[in-house]
């Protein structure tokens, strides 16, 4: 099943740098999601998401989006609308080729005072008898309905005929609370309430519902497994061999390496030149220079300093230093120079942090105090 993770929408969030805090649009179609998670919390200040041609079955954990104004869940199991109660903010909402039936849950966007286009074309909804009346009805501000604008005189059309609307809506959903309670009665019976159907091939036929779905979904992934495990080498045969020969080793992490060895390694994973001054300023200072080359772009270059290590990232390639004292990492400085392109890291020892700015014992300082000589009376 694929899912929503900050890795996930870190790798979507590349034109903004990775960050999440200030991400305003994000895509993530097309990627097996079955749930939507974690987006809600992690980027707040989302303004348009595109969560089209996946697996999801219901609207949730979007409450904190604020600033979302543009919503498009095309191509998903949806069945009701729901959830968009905390979306002030939302304008456009696409919700084509789903499995929303209960036509009263379009109330639900009474709270979505801004919404003013809406789609829900291919949603069974959509055969109920006076369903754009109804909506147009219980949506007033919309301005647009599945492409088509909203015309005055479908405003007073469908303000006239409320209260049969109303009662269409409610038999419509009466019928698919009645339906849903069937199936969960066959399935609690052990039935298949969707069984498999074949055709004269001998292949198997999915139909377009919710669970039929799911099942594709379910088949596609362990044909997707078990085509991988045929392309994986027999274990002993010359692939396998080779494959673990030329099988690149995984780095440990900083806790690994000091649970193993006692302490950090020295990695340099791109050869860069470098050279570590643990002496600088009469020992009051560590000072590193790094050569990661005139032409690479600062951007490319990510510096990280810890109490005991140096790591610098240079596209992508790790360079950690390990460092034998203790130094202050908040008090760090990174200098390049615009001529070599020479990173220069400074880092002060941790116990000579403040002693640049010890104040005097008080007796010395009233010792050292200049005397000052008292004025002389003048007479006027």
């Amino acid at each position: 099943m694929g899912r929503i993770t900050v890795e996930l929408l870190r790798r979507r969030a590349e034109h903004n740098e990775g960050c999440l805090t200030d991400l305003k649009e994000i895509a993530l179609h097309q990627q097996d999601i079955e749930r939507i998670e974690v987006i809600g919390d992690a980027c707040r200040q989302l303004e348009i998401i595109y969560l089209c041609n996946n697996y999801i079955s219901r609207i949730e954990g979007l409450v904190h989006l604020k600033n979302l104004r543009y919503l498009n869940l095309a191509v998903n199991n949806i069945r009701s609308i729901e959830g968009l109660e905390g979306c002030e903010s939302l304008q456009k909402l696409d919700l084509t080729l789903n499995f929303v039936e209960d036509l009263s849950t379009v109330e639900n966007l009474r709270a979505n005072a801004f919404l003013e286009t809406l789609n829900l074309t291919g949603n069974p909804c959509t055969k109920v008898p006076g369903y754009r009346a109804f909506v147009i009805h219980t949506l007033p501000h919309l301005k647009d309905l599945d492409g088509d604008a909203v015309a005055r005189s479908e405003r007073i059309l469908a303000r006239q005929a409320g209260e049969e609307l109303a009662e269409a809506a409610e038999t419509q959903a009466s019928r698919v609370r009645e339906q849903e309670r069937l199936k969960n009665e066959m399935i609690a019976n052990g039935i298949d309430p969707f069984p498999p159907k074949y055709n004269e091939k001998g292949e198997r036929v999915y139909g377009y519902t919710p669970e039929e779905r799911i099942q594709m979904l379910r088949e596609t992934q362990r044909e997707e497994e078990e085509r991988k495990d045929a392309s994986a080498p027999r274990p002993g045969s010359i692939s396998a061999i080779h494959a673990e020969l030329t099988k690149k080793p995984v780095p440990l992490t900083p806790e690994e390496e000091k649970a193993k060895y006692g302490r950090l390694l020295l990695r340099n994973e791109g050869k860069i030149g470098f050279t570590l001054n643990e002496e600088s300023d009469g020992g009051k200072a560590v000072e590193v220079c790094v050569e990661p080359g005139k032409f690479i772009s600062t951007t490319l270059i990510n510096v990280n300093v810890d109490i005991d290590c140096v790591r610098v990232t240079v596209k992508g390639k790790l360079l950690q230093i390990p460092l034998s004292v203790e130094v202050s990492p908040s008090q760090a400085t990174v200098v390049r120079s615009s001529t070599t392109g020479q990173l220069k890291i400074t880092v002060p020892v941790a116990g000579t942090v403040h002693q640049h700015h010890r104040l005097p014992e008080p007796r010395a300082a009233l010792h050292n105090a200049p005397t000052v000589a008292p004025l002389a009376a003048t007479q006027s």
